[in-house]
């Protein structure tokens, strides 16, 4: 059995972290079993967030992780996607995973209200001696990471610039499709779901979220895939 380690669902959300929800609806695209555990990064194999334990393994970051996935259960998502398909998809990842979730990531942690919702529930049951220093401390450091990242070298309205153009790229690219690719998901829906889903249904209010419920189709796109693979938590 798969273990997939992973912080608590939060926010209304499969997950906080969008590549905890990409890798968690891969799982369950491709019907592997799994069993979720408590993870955080200090745990972690790579220092971040998702990763699984498996025969004795411990493997870490999300498309590390789908890729020893493909290897040991085979490949039923992307296996028939011709050279071309799997490229586009490819640079739609990156073009999800590097840039707009740092984008997605300012919004929570350099937002003065967003942090103050953010905060509450990540350093939810922290002693209060602690809270009196502990999330300035970390946010302090993350901002640094956007720094170094490069997303924080740009002022506000360039950073929800780049981010509103990957979601309008986006856009372009879905077009009237069911999914990014035809009538069946890949693995890239996957990282979609967990990117822009997260930023769509989130409770962190910014022009990228505005640009992202201004279109119908894609807002039909993520609750589409959120209402076939989760919809256990919709009910619960």
């Amino acid at each position: 059995m798969i273990t997939l380690h992973q912080p608590k669902r939060g926010f209304g959300l499969p997950c906080p972290s969008a590549f905890c929800v990409k890798l968690e609806t891969y799982l369950r695209m491709v019907g592997i079993p799994y069993e979720l555990a408590d993870g955080e990064p200090t745990d972690a194999p790579k220092g971040k967030v998702p990763w699984i334990t498996h025969d004795g393994q411990s493997i870490g970051d999300s498309s590390l992780v789908i890729d020893y996935l493909k290897t040991t259960f085979g490949d039923p998502l992307d296996g028939n996607l011709s050279a071309y398909d799997w490229a586009l998809g490819h640079a739609i990842q990156k073009m999800l995973e590097e840039s707009l979730y740092f984008v997605s990531s300012y919004s929570k942690w350099a937002e003065d209200d967003a942090f103050a919702i953010y905060s509450a529930e990540l350093f939810k049951g922290m002693p209060e001696e602690q809270l009196a220093y502990v999330p300035d401390m970390v946010r302090g450091k993350v901002i640094e990471k956007f720094k170094a990242q490069g997303i924080g070298r740009h002022g506000k309205a360039e950073v929800y610039m780049i981010g509103c153009k990957d979601v309008a790229s986006f856009i372009e690219l879905l077009g009237d499709k069911r999914y990014l690719f035809g009538e069946a998901a890949t693995s890239f829906d996957a990282s979609a779901l967990g990117v822009i889903g997260n930023v769509k249904d989130g409770p962190f209010e910014s022009p990228v979220q505005d640009a992202i419920h201004a279109n119908r189709t894609l807002c039909a796109y993520i609750d589409r895939m959120r209402a076939v693979w989760f919809a256990d938590l919709a009910a619960a």
